[in-house]
């Protein structure tokens, strides 16, 4: 049976979310899910001449935002919330950086060629006027408007430093520049990492002037500056240079928020969560351990550990059953549950939110 507190409400998610964020408890962890359509998606339908012209078209990605958004009910934490997006190399284009655009998602034409483009790119200021950056100012205003106070506008998927780095230079690229030239890379980090920051401040700032209540593409609420640090690059490197090269970069990119959650992805990055669960004032984690690498119960070492250090857990569970053994093994306190599969209708829903309350208790 469904009943009103299995449906969302913003100020109740806010103080579920408010005691995760602390590595407390409410009444149960905060619990997000996806719910399969009720109803059909009457969104508009694409005529664009390219994939370029379909990312671009501001009121066609507000429009077919809404009609998803619309199409099904919101339960527990579930924040129903759009995620205005070109991609996730976003942050690369303030410094010249091109997208090349697919069916779902994007990706940098490289535009530092040289190791010694490294010095230009330190003489450069970070230009948010830039097309893909309108864009997404675009969105966000017209998504506001007519999102109305039934839905909201998260903030944007921004990658830090040297995610930055990689898509100016390639991947490749850039791991040999770090033997090459380390200190040149440092200071390109420390660079990148401050327009980084800047780009923060402004979606923050403007998202908060709007109404908006503070999430984003991995929903949680704070009415405050939040955020998820990561670094993806850091998978082809060594813990040494993880600790010693990178960290001091994602320290200035946190430095800024309230809250935090650190995106660890890959068993590749698993080497450096000593290095992210050391991390001043980090107050969680997410690891995403990847397809073919679950269930998330395989993983429960790293949620204790996690735990140990003072850090709440975003649990990514493939199942039901899945998110049940984590909750059992680490208790409830301080948890998250992300659930990654959909569920057929509210009542599986309900069942499901029932069931985490019950062993919350």
């Amino acid at each position: 049976m469904i009943k009103d507190e299995h449906l969302f409400s913003l100020a109740t998610s806010q103080a579920r979310f408010a005691a995760w964020w602390r590595g407390e408890l409410l009444d149960r962890p905060p619990v997000n899910f996806w719910l399969e359509n009720q109803r059909p998606v009457n969104g508009p339908v694409s005529r664009h001449a390219t994939l370029r012209d379909r990312w671009f078209d501001v009121g066609f990605q507000v429009e077919s935002a809404l009609a998803n958004l619309s199409a099904r009910p919101w339960m527990g934490d579930s924040v129903p919330s759009w995620m205005p997006n070109v991609g996730p190399d976003l942050t690369s284009t303030p410094f010249g950086a091109q997208l090349e655009f697919g069916e779902h998602t994007s990706w940098c034409r490289h535009t530092i060629a040289e190791t010694s483009g490294w010095e230009k790119f330190l003489g450069s200021e970070p230009d948010f006027g830039n097309p893909y950056w309108r864009a997404i100012d675009a969105m966000i205003e017209l998504a506001a408007d007519r999102f109305g106070d039934r839905f909201y506008v998260a903030m944007p998927d921004l990658h830090g430093s040297f995610d930055i780095l990689a898509g100016l230079r390639g991947p490749e690229e850039l791991c040999l520049d770090i033997v090459d030239a380390p200190d040149l890379v440092t200071q390109a980090s420390l660079h990148a990492a401050k327009a980084y920051g800047e780009a923060f401040r402004r979606f923050h700032k403007r998202l908060t002037e709007l109404g908006q209540p503070g999430t984003t593409w991995t929903p949680y609420l704070h009415t405050g500056p939040a955020y998820v640090p990561s670094c993806d690059f850091w998978c082809l490197v060594s813990r040494d240079i993880g600790e010693g090269m990178i960290r001091p970069s994602i320290e200035i990119e946190m430095s800024q928020m309230e809250r935090s959650i650190f995106h660890l992805d890959g068993p590749q990055a698993l080497q450096h969560l000593d290095t992210v669960l050391a991390l001043p004032g980090l107050n969680a984690l997410q690891w995403v351990f990847g397809a073919g690498h679950g269930p998330a119960a395989r993983w429960i070492d790293v949620f204790r550990r996690s735990l140990a250090a003072g850090k709440s857990i975003q649990v990514l569970a493939e199942t039901v059953e899945d998110a049940l053994t984590i909750l059992k093994a680490v208790g409830p306190k301080g948890v998250r549950i992300t659930l990654c599969c959909g569920l057929p209708d509210p009542e599986a829903g309900a069942g499901f939110l029932d069931r985490v309350k019950d062993l919350s208790s």
